[in-house]
């Protein structure tokens, strides 16, 4: 049994029984300890594999120096907030859109019998359509999936056998995507 000292020093030369045997001694109680925080089993799993990527790549050019346990704790502590910020201005971008697209139905509900303002909605509604085509395939199909069939994030995970990060970031794309491109029409 290697002391974390001598581990500390192994996984810091680049040795991978190191870092297997660290994941191993504290995968799951910081996948526990980021779904605590974050009340997100999948995105918990993404943070924590991600943090141990990053050790295992900044090994020889950034080592750890201080106790392993501490470090890893620490770092899945910092990656959990800016995961719940992240995610607080995706839902805010999302909730922006989301009013923005109610309020040109609003529009072309209220303007239909003006028919220079019908032309104004026509143009929206052709200008969001190029935008959706426009997406890259595998965004647009989430978008789709979530917009047309009301398929909530995890639903569209499970469908295309993905994570609910990686919805959440092509919803994400999609929405940055028609902010700018509707800009113009925007208040």
């Amino acid at each position: 049994m290697r002391t974390e000292k001598e581990i500390l020093d192994l996984l810091n030369r680049g040795d991978e029984e190191a870092i297997r045997f660290i994941f191993d001694a504290y995968y799951e109680k910081l996948c526990l300890y980021a779904e605590a925080i974050i009340k997100d089993h999948q995105a918990a799993e993404d943070i924590v594999e991600d943090l141990f990527v990053s050790v295992w790549i900044n090994a020889k050019t950034n080592p750890v120096h201080t106790a392993i346990k501490n470090y890893l704790y620490k770092s899945t502590y910092h990656n959990c907030l800016k995961h719940i910020n992240k995610r607080r201005t995706e839902d805010r971008n999302t909730e922006k859109l989301h009013y923005t697209l109610k309020d040109i139905e609003i529009m072309h509900h209220e303007t239909s019998g003006y028919p220079l303002s019908g032309l104004l909605v026509s143009e929206i509604e052709k200008k969001a359509e190029d935008i959706l085509e426009s997406l890259p395939e595998q965004c647009k199909k989430i978008y789709k999936l979530n917009r047309l069939e009301g398929l909530n994030y995890p639903e569209i995970a499970a469908r295309l056998k993905i994570t609910v990060g990686t919805v959440k970031t092509q919803m994400s794309r999609a929405f940055q995507k028609f902010r700018e491109g509707l800009k113009e029409f925007m208040p």
